[in-house]
């Protein structure tokens, strides 16, 4: 069986593939798809089932296009793994650059996604984010 890591890495390499099907079938048929972040985006909330998770997937590709798109942290434990990313790109309506931070917690039981729970942080346009390094930090 695949390892808990391996699945959300699978998933990363799906979504930067367009291989949304092959996303999707990394979900359990029940997933709980939960996305913290501003309620002005219409991608910010609950999202049920693989059908749930494809709209979540639809309203993504329809309102950002994104020019980066970067997990880069990993962090397991038991059935759970921690991502820590970032993003940027272009909201297509308005055509106004973005950068974003996030935690992805996806928990996984066997070999299956059956929740994921996104905390995003938003700059759009002029905001930046404040500067913060990913490198590992030696104790």
């Amino acid at each position: 069986m695949i390892s808990n890591l391996d699945a959300v890495r699978d998933v990363y390499k799906k979504f930067s593939e367009g291989d949304l099907d092959g996303f999707l079938g990394l979900c359990d048929e029940n997933i709980e798809w939960v996305v913290n972040g501003p309620a002005s985006l219409e991608k910010c909330q609950t999202f049920h089932g693989r059908n749930g998770a494809r709209s979540f997937l639809d309203i993504l590709g329809s309102t950002w296009k994104f020019h980066s798109f970067d997990a880069r942290n990993f962090i397991v434990e038991n059935n759970t793994v921690v991502v820590l990313g970032d993003e940027a790109g272009i909201d297509i309506e308005s055509e106004v650059f973005f950068e974003n931070r996030w935690v992805h917690v996806f928990d996984i039981h066997d070999g299956k996604i059956v929740r994921f729970r996104g905390f995003l942080c938003h700059w759009p346009g002029k905001e930046k984010p404040p500067v913060m390094t990913w490198d590992d930090v030696e104790s």
